[in-house]
């Protein structure tokens, strides 16, 4: 074993101070700018002028929307990721999204009431006038949503006038107004409801683009970028020609862990001081924001990143090679049908390892494999807790005939035959029809086949080049599903 690790006790504790816990949305960041870490696309999605932003759950889209709306984390952007483009002439507000209270957004019980009287398209161009500014005749009445969304309808000239007066004055002033929608999937508990409020607020932002100084900035789920009825309106496709994807990559998620630790409260000193001394890694400080920032090398090199994640955990996931490296066997194992991986599961994963582990005789490191290994259990518990509580509680109905009688790869009849045997998929299409299932499956008119292009779509499994279905670990392991020589399934 190499003699290049990392003081044993001390590296668990940079690991709890640095590693987050299970986040959730909120409309303000949780955490001080310092842990904040911009991979490249992110760059591009937070440039001002990208209008669409597309990812997965935990890739970081609510994270976003909210590190915009602060003042403290767009001055560190600014300063240590200018390839963000956030400057100082950017006046940004939230349009939509969780936490955000009725004077600064319709809630959902607002805007069913308002759509059964009112063109979707007045509702967002109210929001946009509030966020916006727009001076009288507009009736800024603060949180009294109907009395706004009246008089856009009623006024399209005054509004029209006023929107061009603001947009004018904005540009005069060298600013731009950047407003933010986030949680789009919540305007309704049904995609019949969802499809027209969404469809709208696309069209506005393609609008918009033609505007001096205002922008709209939309976070937006994979699934509803994919629906045919929101995309439905002329030039959406110069829309999507823009979009940007949240996307991880390995070296990413890494150069993230290592900028929080690089920044943890009390044992930051400790893990820079090591990097120097171990890695030749020297750190520097940022001026402006007294943050440090990770050195370039631990950004992009993987063969680095690789001996300092080692010196964390050791070389393998076992007593050997056979088992793999942990650096390349974590990712691996989180990655989910998209090839994508969820910085949110990358963390639980290593904050559990780390405070459900004691130290074990004869191991240096500051984790475990077999931590490690439990970490990657609690990371696709967790996720499957999400897809199947808040996002797609549908999937569990599919998931439950299925539980320790599947190992995959599989043949999909293999599946299909315990959904009919179960009467799965008629269960699921009469509880739809009763409205009992929140955002039914876009595809359950086609039955079986159309279930799972929906499980594939949402990335919970693989159609191989064979044509069985492989289900990845993140979402196998909770999901109690078999593979032969992986990691236990949870019971």
């Amino acid at each position: 074993m190499s003699q290049d690790y990392f003081p044993q006790q001390v590296m668990r504790k940079a690991l709890r101070e640095a590693l987050p816990a299970n986040d959730q949305p909120a409309a303000k960041p949780t955490r001080t700018p310092q842990f904040t870490y911009v991979p490249p696309s992110h760059a591009r999605a937070l440039d001002p002028e990208n209008i669409i932003v597309e990812g997965i759950r935990g890739v970081g889209k609510s994270h976003w929307w909210a590190v915009l709306n602060s003042k403290q984390h767009r001055d560190y952007l600014a300063s240590v990721f200018p390839e963000t483009r956030i400057t100082s002439n950017l006046k940004i507000s939230q349009g939509l999204g969780v936490g955000l209270g009725p004077k600064d957004a319709p809630g959902k019980d607002t805007m069913a009431n308002l759509i059964k009287e009112h063109d979707p398209r007045h509702i967002w161009q109210a929001v946009i006038a509030v966020h916006a500014g727009f001076p009288e005749p507009f009736p800024n009445a603060p949180g009294k949503w109907t009395t706004m969304v009246n008089w856009v309808k009623e006024n399209p000239e005054d509004y029209d006038n006023l929107l061009d007066d603001v947009d004018f004055q904005l540009a005069h002033q060298n600013q731009t107004c950047l407003i933010l929608f986030d949680g789009l999937d919540r305007l309704a508990n049904d995609w019949p409801s969802i499809r027209p409020l969404a469809r709208s607020l696309f069209q506005l932002a393609l609008d918009f683009r033609a505007s001096r100084a205002i922008r709209l900035k939309l976070f937006v789920r994979s699934d509803m970028l994919e629906d045919r009825g929101i995309l439905a309106f002329p030039d959406s496709s110069k829309l999507l020609a823009k979009k940007v994807l949240l996307n991880w990559r390995r070296v990413d998620l890494y150069a993230l862990l290592f900028q929080c630790l690089g920044n943890a409260d009390t044992q930051g000193k400790m893990f820079r001081f090591q990097c120097k001394k171990l890695f030749s890694q020297t750190w520097k400080q940022d001026k402006n924001t007294q943050a440090w920032q990770l050195p370039q090398n631990m950004r992009t090199d993987e063969d680095l990143q690789r001996e300092i994640f080692h010196a964390i955990t050791g070389p393998w996931m076992g007593s050997g090679p056979k088992r793999g490296a942990p650096y390349t066997w974590l990712p691996n194992h989180l990655i989910d049908g998209r090839d994508q991986v969820s910085p949110r599961s990358f963390a639980a994963a290593l904050r559990f390892a780390v405070e459900n582990d004691e130290p074990h005789i004869d191991w240096p490191f500051a984790l475990h494999y077999s931590a490690i290994n439990a970490g990657v259990q609690e990371a696709s518990r967790i996720r499957v807790d999400e897809i199947t509580r808040e996002d797609y509680p549908w999937v569990e109905t599919l998931m439950q005939p299925l539980r320790s009688k599947i190992t995959v790869p599989c043949e999909p009849k293999e599946i299909i035959q315990l959904w009919k045997k179960d009467k799965t998929i008629s269960k699921l299409q009469t509880a739809c029809e009763e409205n009992e299932v929140r955002l039914p499956p876009p595809h359950i008119e086609e039955g079986e086949q159309g279930i799972l292009k929906d499980l594939a779509d949402l990335g919970v499994i693989q159609q191989l080049s064979d044509r069985r279905i492989q289900m990845p670990d993140v979402y196998r392991i909770a999901f109690g599903f078999g593979r032969r020589g992986g990691v236990k399934p949870l019971k």
